[in-house]
């Protein structure tokens, strides 16, 4: 496992193209009501969200899952103050 933040460019490019629905304030899902968001942008998504890799370190496109932890840093009531 890695975060998106640790994968390369081309890796990161399609992890964005592939999870769209996740819940940021660069992407928000057809199927979500806008006003709360799950990230504040992609780039705290990547930063929060990891994802499989080969044993080469790359991006494995077999995988169908991702795990963000914390899974809603962006709520008003987990932020610290």
């Amino acid at each position: 496992m890695k975060k998106g933040v640790e994968l390369n460019q081309e890796d990161q490019r399609c992890v964005l193209a592939a999870y769209i629905y996740r819940n940021t304030g660069d992407h928000v899902p057809p199927t979500v009501p806008r006003g709360i968001l799950q990230f504040k942008n992609d780039q705290e998504w990547l930063e929060h969200t990891s994802f499989k890799v080969t044993k080469v370190g790359r991006l494995d496109h077999r995988a169908k899952y991702c795990y963000s932890s914390p899974t809603w840093p962006n709520n008003p009531e987990l932020r610290r103050g």
